[in-house]
């Protein structure tokens, strides 16, 4: 039910005071008559979503409609926010001394009155804190007395922060840092919550502690590199470092105690804000070891649409593929399995054959090839061509997959026997034309059409490619004209088609290489046949995997 009040502001400021607001007013009537509203409108800012709830109750709606209650309240259109708590919160003193409801109260964070250095209670309205049933003092924690001793400027900010790590201590163990949906949560489960977040904060060793069991949880991964097995500790510590609190009232024994209760408590799924972490069940040992797709592609060493890739051609299984990668979740112990089945630890591998990291091929392989990066990884990863995994390649154990140049070799030939007819647009890309001088390479014969008059045949392609030494400036990075000059005087030869498409391409020369000496062949290597170097910044310390022998 919606409030038929004209509401002309919008303004981008979230509360549910408005509701706590006209809750705490028994009869809006009787407060209007006896001057007892206190509450300056104007300076007040709400939702829409807020306004829906409040005139969802006849009573209230009523008295909106008879005072003309939302004359002077701005209200911003519904967005929905985790900064606030869908729990109304409110500190029952301050409320039975001025019926009022502070909306800093609802951050999710706050869970005392600094007033009366009280906690804060939920309660489903205002209503039933008018009623004469006192409401018992409860004990303050020992967060929320380190809280009060704080200055004015530093409590939210340390409210903040502790709000941050209680969401690593919930899932102490995961790859993933849990996500909570905090802002539904009772005040009670919070804090609790931030207790004991607080209590690891007052542990010495703590950072010793954590750091420890996460690696004794990973470390049956140590064979994927210190990059897996050591993720996310540096952070950790840092964050844990950021606090000053009064350490040692907390034991290490008491610690650990803690960081296993959050991690081995039964999982309430609704918590979560993911619930695609959960597809194959809430198993917590598998929850343990789920990463997302940018964690992924960071331990292989591979860019994230490489990911995506392989995952769609069934080499690697993901627990759920996004469009996004980073969205994916993966189980990294299923990962590991696959290639331990596809590699094998070797350090004698590099001096056998020369490995290239895929992306140091050049572009133009790949355009010429009809090749892609992503299906190079594929044949990597699934162990179908000779590579390497290389864990720890940098000093910021950095993972690299490379492949041989026989690998290379092999793709590329396949590829080039294996291409169909294609396309004319596909031939402009892959050998560098304009429209002008394809078609000028058809009606000469260099290049046949297909049955399919919108194809090229794949034949005439393979046969123009391996009969013809094809020049361009972008391919040689020099001018055509002057490689025509050498080759004219060296070799006598001349070319069998010749081209200037304009001043910001590129000249097109083609040579018959039956008609060319060995010293130019090799001179004026052609763009379809040379590699790029490797550029690996290698650590003292790496650890090297050879796809195994079939």
């Amino acid at each position: 039910m919606k409030c038929n009040t004209s509401i002309t502001h919008v303004t981008p400021y979230g509360a549910c005071a408005l509701i706590a607001h006209f809750y705490g007013f028994v009869s809006v009537a009787k407060l209007l008559k006896s001057n007892e509203i206190k509450v300056p409108f104007a300076w007040n800012f709400y939702k829409s979503e807020h306004v829906d709830s409040l005139c969802s109750i006849k009573q209230i709606k009523d008295d909106v409609l008879d005072y003309n209650l939302l004359q002077r309240v701005k209200v911003s259109a519904f967005h929905s926010t985790t900064s606030l708590s869908k729990q109304l919160k409110v500190c029952a003193k301050c409320f039975k001394e001025n019926s009022l409801h502070d909306v800093k109260w609802q951050n999710v964070s706050t869970t005392i009155c600094i007033k009366h250095q009280a906690p804060l209670i939920n309660v489903l309205n205002l209503l039933s804190l008018e009623e004469d049933k006192p409401h018992s003092k409860e004990a303050l924690y020992s967060f929320e007395r380190h809280i009060l001793s704080l200055e004015d400027v530093k409590r939210r900010s340390f409210e903040n922060a502790l709000l941050k790590l209680s969401e690593s201590v919930f899932r102490p163990l995961d790859f993933i840092t849990a996500k909570l949906k905090l802002d539904r949560v009772n005040i009670e489960f919070l804090r609790l919550l931030f207790e004991d977040a607080y209590k690891l904060l007052c542990c010495e060793e703590l950072s010793d502690v954590w750091e420890g069991l996460l690696l004794k949880h990973r470390r049956h991964l140590e064979g994927m590199g210190q990059l897996v097995a050591r993720f996310g500790i540096n952070e950790l510590q840092a964050q844990i470092e950021s606090f000053n609190i009064k350490k040692g009232l907390t034991s290490s024994a008491e610690a650990k105690n803690i960081l296993l209760k959050y991690h081995n408590a039964k999982i309430d799924t609704k918590l979560f804000t993911s619930k695609r972490r959960f597809d194959n069940g809430a198993n917590l040992n598998q929850l343990s070891y789920q990463v997302d797709g940018l964690m992924l592609s960071n331990f292989l060493g591979i860019k994230k649409e490489s990911l995506i890739y392989v995952v769609n051609n069934r080499t690697l299984p993901a627990v759920y593929l996004g469009c996004q990668a980073e969205k994916s979740f993966f189980d990294i112990e299923v990962i590991g399995s696959i290639l331990a089945k596809s590699f094998a630890q070797n350090t004698q591998i590099e001096a056998q054959e020369q490995f290239y990291k895929i992306d140091d091929i050049p572009k133009d392989i790949y355009n010429l090839f009809d090749l892609t990066v992503d299906e190079l990884v594929d044949y990597a990863i699934s162990g179908k061509i000779e590579s390497q995994f290389k864990v720890n390649s940098s000093l910021r154990y950095v993972n690299y997959l490379l492949i041989s140049e026989n690998g290379i070799k092999k793709v590329l030939k396949n590829k080039w026997q294996s291409f169909n007819d294609m396309a004319h647009e596909s031939v402009i890309k892959m050998l560098k034309l304009d429209k002008k001088t394809l078609l000028h390479l058809i009606d000469n014969g260099f290049l046949v059409i297909a049955k399919d008059k919108a194809l090229i045949d794949a034949d005439s392609i393979r046969h123009f490619v391996s009969n013809h030494l094809v020049l361009n400036r972008t391919a040689n990075f020099e001018r055509s004209r002057d490689c025509e000059k050498r080759v004219r005087d060296c070799c006598k030869a001349e070319p069998v088609c010749l081209l200037y498409m304009n001043a910001y391409l590129t000249d097109f020369v083609v040579y018959k290489k039956e008609s060319l000496n060995d010293c130019c062949l090799r001179k004026l290597e052609s763009r379809f046949t040379y590699f790029g170097k490797p550029k690996l910044d290698l650590s003292k310390i790496v650890i090297t995997y050879q796809t195994k022998p079939k």
